[in-house]
């Protein structure tokens, strides 16, 4: 018996409360850990074929954008992604593919303004607008917007859930969890936390605590449904709009039924403590399921260096890293910013995250 199973029957004997043993594990695809491209905005179309062939990076992570793909209704063109992914999968790598619901506007593509379709709203679903940056933030607890999500993820799954090549498939609902990005709007327009909790959905619904956390649950077991045979991720945050914790609460309930967990954001300094909560839950957590942790951003600053973030990704058992591009590009031979630290550290990392 391999360390993980071994590891995860263990897990099941002492498992916390809440932990449903019965819940049937969802199907892992090679390989198991790795290094991934973030193929994010101006870098998903990849023109490189150098940083592909790059051996410490085991595939990329590309975003989906709805509004991109159904632009009609019931009419969805998966040209550009199938585009996007080509490259990567005739040089033999595996592919992750994250759908974002919920977008912050910041993103340089204007599209990341608007990552509902149009006619959803037409149909009547509801959405709060954020002036400061112009972007439509759906009320995802909304049933008209359910009800087209949720046919948008069929689709999705129609079109590539039983390829070998999908790592995983990021299904979070929100943004990580939470119902909008609060790292990047909150602190010029906390005002509109408010008008958020205020809106109200076609149903007559306003945000509340309870109804945010049922619609996260409801929603990770719609996509189970939808994509039955395809291992998925659900990246964690707070979870609530008022500040009560329940990264933990809805990570056990993720893991319960047989997703992945991560969280974005990883530095150099994260995950320190043993002893600190987010840790052991995480920790805990990789005992049953796998982990992928994104990058805070590119290294430097708040980051940290990357052999730093290597060896945070490694504390915490993550098993898939979510590398920005620049930092590939520095670590690939051939690149005009080649470094050979670089190159080394992405050979560190690859071959730490296999080894927990």
């Amino acid at each position: 018996m391999n360390t993980r199973l071994r590891l995860f029957w263990l897990s099941v004997l002492f498992a916390p409360a809440g932990f449903c043993a019965s819940d049937a594990p969802r199907p892992a695809r090679e390989p198991g850990a790795g290094l991934l491209y973030y193929a994010k905005a101006d870098y998903a179309f990849a023109d490189n074929a150098a940083v592909i062939a790059n051996p410490y990076i085991c595939g990329a992570l590309f975003q989906v954008i709805w509004s991109e793909v159904e632009k009609t209704d019931g009419h969805c063109d998966w040209g550009e992604v199938d585009r996007w992914i080509k490259p990567w999968l005739d040089a033999k790598k595996s592919i992750a593919i994250r759908i974002m619901w919920v977008t912050s506007g910041a993103w340089p593509k204007p599209y990341y303004k608007t990552p509902t379709p149009k006619w959803v709203w037409e149909k009547g679903a509801k959405f709060a607008f954020l002036k400061a940056s112009r972007t439509e933030i759906p009320l995802v607890w909304d049933p008209i917007y359910k009800k087209y999500a949720r046919r948008f993820l069929e689709t999705f799954a129609a079109r590539y859930g039983d390829s070998p090549w999908l790592l995983f498939a990021d299904v979070t609902p929100g943004a990580e969890t939470n119902p909008y990005r609060f790292g990047l709007n909150n602190p010029a327009n906390l005002a509109f936390k408010d008008r958020y909790a205020q809106a109200k959905a076609s149903d007559g619904r306003s945000y509340s605590e309870e109804l945010w956390l049922e619609t996260v649950k409801e929603w990770i077991d719609a996509a189970g449904r939808a994509l039955p045979k395809t291992p998925l991720l659900v990246t964690l945050n707070v979870g609530s709009l008022r500040g009560t914790d329940r990264l933990r609460e809805i990570g056990d309930y993720a893991v319960s039924k047989g997703c992945y967990v991560g969280q974005n954001g990883l530095g150099g300094r994260s995950y320190q403590d043993p002893a600190a909560g987010r840790m052991q839950a995480f920790l805990g957590w990789s005992q049953r399921t796998k982990l992928f942790f994104e990058m805070a951003a590119g290294t430097g600053g708040r980051t940290g260096t990357l052999l730093e973030v290597m060896q945070a990704a490694g504390r915490i058992h993550c098993d898939y890293l979510n590398v920005y591009p620049e930092d590939v590009r520095r670590g690939t031979r051939g690149q005009k910013n080649f470094d050979p630290a670089y190159e080394a550290t992405l050979k560190y990392g690859a071959e730490r995250l296999g080894r927990h």
